[in-house]
């Protein structure tokens, strides 16, 4: 039996979002009050307490969501295991030698954006710490740069499955799609530079480059590139005969690094046995089920057999919102709710190609889908559910309404710009 089952789905979710929000403020215990917003969209969408168990069980004890958990500590140990080498403050030195300190804390998480890792942001924050030797700017100034330069590449890259996945359920070729996500990557590029002021230009003095640069950059990003290596050689697997778990390769990318490191800068057992034992290992994997488990919620088949997006998109359109506000709303919504771009592709584009009619023209298509993707990313963003978001903030200290503040303006810049690139694809095309 649902609860309010009158109350509109739009409402329904927000609740939800707003009790995560609030009990995590007051309890700081992130994990409880993602099991208390699954709880609440559980009970809204009126599943039984054995359908409960069901879709948490199902969601936490998978394979590929367990390859998931293995991929977060891996990354947790080789980023620690870089710092404790000295090969992080190489790469930082190095870097720092060529760029300034406010251009250091844009290369750093865009380079480890490169990777499609699952929490990357735990990879690239302690390099966006090291830029601040000093420790003068606010834990929430380096949470939010290190979150937002981490994912420009989300709107475009092949390397994630997100834009994979929009191709697609759009059926566009990966030259078409990137009319779709590349302007809005270098849309959001520049956005970040709001976030970017507030960082010294110069907070150091400039160092003279150091002779072989790229020889010596290829050399401290070698871990790194084996992951991205084992990344693109599995896709180059034939489907037919590749495992479909994207966390896999990246599982043996990081054991491969790892392992390439011990041998180029080995660290004794005394030095690994904190590095492999931690309890914060532990505090991230219960967090991530739990996120995980919430997204399962939003995407699962209500009782009835519907669909969850399905019913707020009917209510939207039942109250006779244009459909120009929908193709905004229901990605923008579906982002919030389960932090994955991913997630909001999956469950709204195809309804807002569906709102386009049959055989929409390339123009339309292209003009509605880059609306949809700026908003779907925004959300995705702003999301207090998105994984990267939160254990950036564990990593820095700091709190989540801190950092989600000094997204909102870079965010609302990345609207307005989707808006015009609507506008300007409905004339152009």
């Amino acid at each position: 039996m649902q609860l309010l089952p009158t109350l509109p789905w739009l409402v329904k979710i927000l609740v939800s979002l707003v009790l995560i929000i609030l009990t995590n403020s007051l309890l700081k215990r992130l994990s409880l009050a993602m099991a208390l917003g699954s709880l609440a969209l559980a009970l809204f969408a009126g599943h039984t307490p054995a359908q409960m168990l069901a879709i948490t069980g199902n969601q936490i004890f998978n394979v590929k969501h367990l390859n998931f958990l293995l991929v977060i500590a891996l990354v947790y140990w080789l980023s620690h295991q870089m710092s404790a080498s000295g090969l992080m403050q190489d790469l930082v030195k190095l870097i720092q030698g060529r760029l300034s300190q406010r251009d250091s804390f844009l290369v750093l998480p865009m380079l480890i954006g490169l990777l499609p890792v699952p929490a990357g942001a735990l990879f690239s924050a302690p390099l966006v710490d090291s830029c601040d030797q000093e420790k003068k700017l606010r834990p929430e100034l380096k949470s939010a740069i290190n979150f937002w330069f981490r994912h420009p590449w989300e709107y475009c890259s092949p390397m994630y499955p997100a834009p994979l996945l929009a191709m697609e359920i759009a059926a566009l070729s990966l030259l078409q799609f990137l009319w779709v996500g590349l302007p809005l990557a270098l849309i959001s590029l520049v956005a970040g530079y709001l976030l970017l002021r507030q960082v010294p230009a110069q907070g150091r003095s400039c160092q003279s480059p150091q002779p072989g640069f790229f020889r010596q950059l290829l050399a401290l990003i070698t871990p790194i590139l084996i992951v991205v290596s084992a990344y693109i050689i599995y896709q180059l697997i034939p489907a037919a005969i590749r495992w479909d778990n994207n966390y896999f390769p990246i599982s043996l990318g990081v054991i491969g690094g790892i392992l390439w490191l011990q041998r180029a800068r080995p660290l004794p057992i005394a030095q690994w046995r904190p590095i492999l034992f931690q309890k914060k290992i532990l505090t991230l994997a219960l967090q991530m089920s739990m996120i995980r488990v919430y997204g399962a919620f939003i995407e699962t088949k209500l009782p009835d057999g519907s669909s969850l997006v399905a019913n707020f998109s009917a209510e939207l359109t039942s109250y006779g919102i244009p459909v120009i506000l929908m193709v905004m709303l229901i990605p923008f919504v579906s982002a919030l709710a389960t932090g994955l771009a991913v997630g909001y592709i999956g469950a709204s584009f195809p309804i807002i190609i569906s709102l386009l009619g049959p055989s929409p023209s390339f123009a339309a298509l292209l003009a509605h889908l880059v609306l949809a993707q700026g908003f779907g990313m925004i959300g995705v963003m702003l999301s207090p559910v998105h994984v990267c978001h939160l254990v950036s903030n564990e990593y820095f200290e700091t709190e989540l309404s801190h950092s989600t503040r000094l997204l909102l303006a870079p965010s609302a810049l990345v609207l307005l710009g989707s808006i015009l690139l609507y506008l300007l694809y409905s004339l152009v095309f």
